[in-house]
């Protein structure tokens, strides 16, 4: 693990989050099940405003699968913060086909969200970039595979749409409170 970005207790983001052959087996199985694994559009699930303009996303829940709760326990004992009690945790594959993404929003009713990055071939020209901004500033954190990224609401969030048009982005999305 290795911390590349914080504004400390609203934004963290780490590279190298899980062990190199957890993410491959990750990474591995749900890029060659994709077609199989159901993914669904939100249009009809988030508000409007967080897709206009944009193709929505796709997305899936996902529970049960024991890489995801390595995942949500190394979330939850990392070195560089601490995370309350959490009562409820939703987890999500989010894939993002070309023109996908998220406009700005806070995350509503969740006290965290995490993104963890899945595409590990990922051109700084294929978009989807993680877009951030409050009163002390603003920036942007990259696509790349292994490496997480934890917002802590009401921090303002946005998702760039993919350009990409062969490859699909790809993340687990954890949503706690």
């Amino acid at each position: 693990m290795n911390l590349k970005y914080s504004i400390p207790n609203k934004l963290y983001w780490i590279d190298n989050f899980l062990d190199y052959n957890t993410y491959k087996g990750i990474h591995n199985s749900i890029f060659r099940e994709r077609e199989q694994i159901n993914f669904y559009s939100t249009e009809n699930i988030w508000g409007k405003f967080l897709h206009k303009n944009l193709v929505p996303p796709m997305k899936t829940e996902l529970n049960g699968y024991k890489p995801i709760e390595n995942l949500i326990t190394l979330l939850k004992h990392n070195p560089y913060f601490t995370l309350d009690e959490l009562k409820e945790v939703s987890v999500n594959i989010h894939y993002m086909q070309k023109g996908a993404g998220v406009n700005w929003h806070n995350d509503g009713k969740w006290k965290y969200g995490a993104t963890y990055y899945i595409n590990h071939r990922w051109s700084e020209n294929s978009g989807g970039e993680f877009m951030f901004t409050d009163k002390e500033g603003h920036s942007w954190i990259p696509v790349l595979g292994n490496s997480l990224v934890l917002v802590k609401a009401p921090l303002q969030h946005k998702v760039n749409p993919v350009l990409n048009p062969f490859i699909p982005r790809i993340s687990i999305q954890i949503f706690m409170k």
